[in-house]
């Protein structure tokens, strides 16, 4: 069953919050929670707060339908962060101008899952086993040839070093 939260005109920029949807994506829905208790930058709040509403939805629409929902067995499926409008305002500097200051948003559109039912491996098909690569003829002449030649040379390298 898939759930989804939107944390819409956030007051972080896109890219500061994407570092931190990197930490989260793919992870249990408990481990993300417990990672970004740790995390000491600004947007782990924002996303801490998004799963953990996403993972209410999830209750809330499992309660709707009248089904159990296992917590457990949640997971982050994908998380998209996108850029949101771009608030502008002015700062004063020296001799009258105006120094332009861009206040950046985003939008998180945070996605959970649950995990699929376990099949067992025998219950899958199977599958044929790889093919042996066979070394073809001309290989290993190359590799007799070029050990045949080295031999020769570290003999007669031998044989010029008792000579003298």
């Amino acid at each position: 069953m898939e759930t989804r939260a939107i944390l819409r005109y956030s007051g972080i920029p896109a890219n500061k919050m994407r570092q931190v949807a990197q930490l989260v994506r793919g992870k249990d829905v408990d481990v993300a929670l417990h990672s970004l208790q740790f995390v000491l930058r600004a947007a782990a709040l924002p996303m801490r707060k998004l799963i953990q509403s996403a993972a209410a939805n999830a209750r809330e629409k499992a309660n709707a339908d009248e089904r159990r929902l296992d917590t457990d067995r949640l997971y982050v499926k994908s998380v998209a962060v996108d850029e949101g409008p771009t608030v502008k305002r002015w700062r004063p500097r020296a001799q009258g101008r105006a120094f332009r200051i861009r206040k950046r948003t985003c939008h998180v559109t945070l996605i959970l899952d649950e995990y699929e039912e376990f099949v067992a491996p025998a219950e899958k098909a199977p599958k044929s086993a790889p093919k042996a690569k066979a070394e073809t003829p001309a290989k290993s002449e190359r590799k007799s040839k070029s050990k045949s030649k080295s031999s020769k040379s570290a003999k007669a390298s031998k044989a010029a070093a008792a000579a003298s």
